[in-house]
Order: C-alpha cells, then sequence, then structure tokens
C-alpha cells in the first residue's frame, strides 16, 4: 500500500485555517463549511460525526474511507473502503489528544486536495473532543473504579444483550461466577489496601486470560462474572482453568512477604428458556458447590453437567 503523509503530521486547532482565510479559496466555498460546522454539532457520538463528515466533504475532497483511532478509549472504528493511497494525522485540541485519522482513496491525493482536507478538518476538532469526552464519561459510568472491569449495569445490559443475540445467531453463550477464596482473611491480616491490590491484580489476570469477545465484570465485593459468547461448556471450562491456573500463580508483595490468591469458580450455560435471572443464578449454584467441596476449583451447573461429561 502506499502510503503518503502530510506535511502536518500534528494536527492541532492553534494552527488551524481562519475561516476568513478558507472563505477567499476557491477550492473551498463558505458555505461547506458553515453546513459542515452546522451538522457536526447534532452528536455526541463520535461514528456520527465522522460519517457527516466524509459525507459533507465530497463535494471538496473525494476520499473512499477512513480509519479513525484511539487507544486510550480503544476505539478501532473503519467507515468505507481501504484505498492504496493514503493520508494520516494525528488530531489534538489545546493539547488534548483525541486520536489518529486516517483517509484511503485509490488515487494520489494531490497537494491542494490535502490543503482543503486539513482546513475542513478545523471543523471536526471540536465536535470530536465533545464526543470523545463523552465517550469517557460512558466509559466510567460502566466501569468499576477500583479494577476497571464493568459494573454491575454494564453486566446487566451485556448479558441481557449477548443472550439476545446467542439465541437469534444459534451460538453458545457462558457464564464464569468467581470469588476470590478467603478473601476477608486478606483485608483482616494485611489491610484493606492490600485487599484492593488483590483484586486489581485478579481483575489484570482474568483479561489476559480470556479473548478480546470476552468481557469481566465485577459483581460485588471479591465476585466476578465474565462473560464467554460462543463458547459451550468445554471451551468455557478451559477459560475458567486457565483462570484459575493463573491466578493461583500470582504472587503479590506486601509488608507481611509475598502473598498468593486461589479462587472458586461456578460455569454455567445458557438455556433456551433462561432469563438472566436464571442463568446468574445456576453460576452462582455452581459457585457455592466449588466453595463447599474445597475451593480453587471449577465447577459446572449440574443443569449442564451432562453437557460437560460428553
Amino acid at each position: 500500500m502506499a502510503t503518503q503523509f502530510s506535511n502536518i503530521n500534528n494536527l492541532q486547532d492553534d494552527k488551524l485555517t481562519p475561516y476568513s482565510q478558507l472563505a477567499a479559496k476557491p477550492q473551498i466555498k463558505s458555505d461547506v463549511l458553515i453546513r459542515l460546522s452546522t451538522f457536526l454539532q447534532t452528536s455526541l457520538e463520535y461514528q456520527t460525526l465522522l460519517g457527516i463528515f466524509q459525507r459533507e466533504i465530497a463535494s471538496t475532497v473525494l476520499i473512499d474511507g477512513l480509519v479513525f483511532e484511539n487507544s486510550e478509549l480503544n476505539i478501532n472504528f473503519t467507515l468505507g473502503q481501504m484505498g492504496v493511497h493514503s493520508s494520516n494525522y494525528q488530531l489534538k485540541a489545546q493539547g488534548s489528544y483525541l486520536g489518529d485519522i486516517t483517509f484511503f482513496r485509490t488515487t494520489r491525493f494531490r497537494e491542494h486536495e490535502l490543503a482543503n482536507l486539513e482546513a475542513l478538518m478545523g471543523t471536526l476538532v471540536y465536535p470530536l473532543r465533545n464526543a470523545m469526552r463523552y465517550r469517557h464519561a460512558l466509559d466510567q459510568a460502566f466501569k468499576d473504579p477500583l479494577t476497571g472491569a464493568g459494573n454491575r449495569i454494564a453486566l446487566n445490559d451485556n448479558l441481557t444483550r449477548e443472550m439476545e443475540l446467542s439465541k437469534r445467531l444459534n451460538y453458545d453463550l457462558s457464564v464464569l461466577m468467581i470469588d476470590l477464596d478467603h478473601f476477608k482473611r486478606i483485608n483482616d491480616g494485611y489491610g484493606h489496601l492490600v485487599g484492593d491490590e488483590v483484586l486489581k491484580a485478579v481483575v489484570t489476570q482474568i483479561k489476559h486470560c480470556i479473548r478480546q469477545t470476552d468481557i469481566c465484570f465485577r459483581y460485588g465485593g471479591e465476585e466476578f462474572v465474565v462473560l464467554l459468547n460462543n463458547a459451550n461448556i468445554a471451551n468455557a471450562r478451559l477459560i475458567a482453568e486457565r483462570i484459575r491456573m493463573t491466578v493461583s500463580e500470582l504472587c503479590i508483595a506486601t509488608d507481611k512477604g509475598l502473598l498468593q490468591v486461589t479462587l472458586s469458580t461456578g460455569l454455567a450455560m445458557q438455556k433456551e428458556d433462561d432469563s438472566s435471572m436464571d442463568l446468574l443464578k445456576r453460576a452462582d449454584n455452581a459457585l457455592y458447590q466449588a466453595k463447599q467441596s474445597g475451593r480453587n476449583k471449577v465447577c459446572v451447573s449440574k443443569e449442564n453437567h451432562a453437557v460437560a461429561s460428553q
């Protein structure tokens, strides 16, 4: 792929061409800028803003597609089609990083087209900044502030959606209910600050063990839920065992020496007539069984046990 980098790699709001100068240039009509600026004030969703931007600049600069990335917010958004030629920009507003945007098309960008594109992006910077702030606020609203795992609100929303999708698309959905063993002893013996570090370390290990399509949530206290889409009992059990073994090998440094923890896990797979509460309840019952039978193990819901044994 031939890549064409603009002579402006870091596009910042204080380097954008003023409207007064743009209106005088024949390549960009003032009504295009006014129309674009107006439409870009209508949404806080970055996907919508980028769609508006691509649509409205077509009369001035034709592009086949674009990619917008913000690693801090885990955004990788593609619109349209990739092309042989590309032009990349890093977007900033008042020193704040917004993301990287790359434009693609099948023919090479000319210099006056790049100048027009850079000027048009002046209308995008601040609406996109607002969209990134909105996205960050949403992320924080659905995250547990201590561990970074999803919170109960996020769990309820995601579980309902995943259960509906699994039925519609006919794939398996499994749930892990995870609880740290003897966590009260850790808080009592080492202090709550160490307990917090244990929770954060465990979530980090869980995220390393699950797939990109799986999601980890803090259910409450030292209890976590992991949604495993497109995973039957056998596959889910492999992931659960991987988590259990990885966490058991974890060593956390404290003033009283190294601390090791274990966890117990209950596993349940969605049945046709399950509600979200039914599925969580069966995983919780399996977790209780794991606790009662010695801890540091994975137990499968009795209703799914026959499947696991096959």
